[in-house]
């Protein structure tokens, strides 16, 4: 690529590499070894940046291809939202892209500083990098596929989540990249690649160690865990309003929903608790006969019903994303109101760049989180994007959930294919071992099923047509360490690279001394 943007061939080569190895680690794919291996061609070329901005041009450049490799699905699943979907993604890609370019920055700041192991300092960059974005003001905190998710397809890996959560898993692989970063540095001056091994192998040896500890006791604790039988669940996939044209009553809905739940398999258990999809009513608590129809539903099953809903509180003062829960006699308690909305989708962080379809309304947030009391067992929800907040999840079982339901509506996604469907249920299984709770899946056009307390998807329910799923949850007694404690690998990170910024900074060289400042010489008696 010559020196474009200011880099050369080499510089872009490791920028694309690690783009492409960590777009490899998460799903669909879900490979091992990019996880622990996708950081050291970015690490290598900051490394050997000559300046702290041709660092952060690195860092651009991996953020710009990496970002746009792996949220490519964006517009076609916003296309049929606003006529500006190629916009948003290119801004989407281009903030990130932004992240990446600080982070860089700052690594090539401790570097020079050298107050701090290179090799420390990537760990300590990248966590702190994936809090701050996740913590972001409003509808721009962006918590989506964090490193420490890349490897939730293998859960027993990262079993530290309950210990650390994901911003302590994302810190544990990075280490590994910083370390296997470290040994090819080390390699660098030998001629050949047995040279550059034995060079490197002390560091090697270290990233191994490294990598296999924590993985090697989250297997171990998966085997052992004290696993609680929980509630029955009958999770519900369904297939509505797959176009944005269509219109479907939500009488309709109740319909297909009954009639799905009409004919359970014979070897299915009874149901303690149904879960139906996000948003699968529109204005349900506005039609006695809906609420009427979903008590009758109740009734008849043995079970409370959670179901999500669109629902306006009051004229003109906007809607809310709910998820509510009914009984035989109506609905019980009041509704859960999504706290968390989709940036571009639900709520617009710019609005007046990129204005929502005609006639969609603002939603507004929710201002709590609700626990569903269905029957002895404590529910907590999570509506769609909701799953890639770790704080969600925590607050949620704190409050005395033993079961966590994600209930969304994956309609936009049709269009996107497999990528952003495979990636939203990586979230789900992060939040399930970080709890060591349970978790439930109910999805319009996307794949319904349970996660148990190790992070394992079973009973999943996918493919073209609707279907009902049914099984046991499970839990673990007790809260875990991160449900107990909260996340401290992410702020301290943090906290930590911020002092390290402000103490490592590298000093400038000395002037050299004046005339006046000069040493005294024979010749001139001075």
């Amino acid at each position: 690529m010559g020196a474009v943007f200011g880099l050369d061939g080499r510089e872009w080569r490791l920028a694309a590499a690690s783009a492409v190895l960590l777009f490899a680690a998460f799903p669909p794919f879900h490979l091992v070894a990019p996880s622990l291996l996708a950081l050291v061609p970015l690490a290598v070329a900051v490394r050997e940046a000559r300046t702290a901005v041709r660092a952060a041009r690195i860092g651009f450049a991996f953020g710009m291809l990496h970002h746009g490799l792996l949220l490519h699905w964006m517009v076609p699943a916003l296309e049929r939202l606003t006529a500006t979907a190629p916009l948003i993604y290119a801004t989407a890609v281009m903030l990130l892209a932004l992240s990446q370019a600080l982070a860089c920055w700052m690594l090539d700041l401790l570097r020079r500083g050298g107050r701090v192991p290179f090799w420390l300092a990537l760990a300590l960059v990248w966590t702190a990098l994936e809090w701050g974005i996740a913590h972001a003001p409003g509808t721009l905190a962006y918590p989506w596929l964090g490193l420490g998710t890349s490897l939730t397809g293998y859960p027993e890996l990262v079993g530290i989540a309950e210990l650390a959560g994901a911003r302590g898993v994302t810190f544990w692989l990075a280490l590994v990249n910083g370390l296997v970063a470290k040994a090819v540095v080390a390699g660098r001056g030998a001629r050949r690649w047995r040279g550059r091994l034995r060079a490197g192998r002390a560091w090697l040896a270290a990233a191994l160690l490294v990598a296999a500890v924590p993985a090697a006791w989250g297997v171990w604790r998966a085997r052992h865990l004290d696993l609680r039988p929980g509630p029955v669940v009958t999770t519900v996939r369904t297939t509505l309003r797959a176009q944005p044209e269509e219109e479907t009553s939500d009488l309709e809905a109740l319909a297909a929903v009954d009639a799905l739940l009409a004919a359970p398999a014979a070897e299915a258990p009874a149901p303690a608790l149904v879960v139906l999809p996000e948003g699968i009513f529109r204005d349900g608590l506005d039609q006695p006969e809906v609420v009427a129809g979903l008590g009758d539903l109740s009734r008849r099953l043995g079970a409370p019903v959670v179901f999500g809903v669109v629902r306006a509180v009051e004229a003109g003062a906007g809607r809310y994303n709910s998820a509510a829960l009914a009984g035989p006699a109506g609905l019980l308690g009041d509704p859960y109101d999504k706290r968390r909305l989709v940036p571009w989708v639900e709520r617009m962080p710019l609005a007046g760049l990129f204005p929502m379809a005609a006639g969609e309304s603002p939603l507004r947030a929710g201002a709590e989180w609700t626990v569903f009391e269905a029957g002895i067992h404590g529910v907590g929800a999570l509506i769609c994007y909701e799953a890639a907040f770790t704080g969600a999840a925590r607050a949620l079982r704190r409050a005395g959930a033993r079961v966590l339901l994600n209930i969304t509506n994956d309609a936009w996604f049709a269009r996107a294919g497999a990528f952003a469907v495979a990636q939203h249920e990586a979230h789900l299984v992060m939040r399930a071992i970080e709890t060591r709770t349970g978790a439930v899946r109910s999805a319009n056009l996307g794949p319904a099923g349970f996660v148990d307390p190790t992070g394992r998807v079973r009973a999943r329910v996918g493919g073209p047509g609707a279907g009902v799923a049914t099984a046991r949850v499970d839990a673990v007694a007790g809260p875990t360490l991160y449900v107990r404690v909260g996340d401290v690998a992410g702020p301290g990170a943090a906290a930590a690279l911020l002092l390290l910024v402000l103490l490592g900074r590298p000093r400038r060289p000395a002037p050299p001394p004046g005339p006046w400042l000069a040493p005294s010489s024979p010749e001139t008696g001075h």
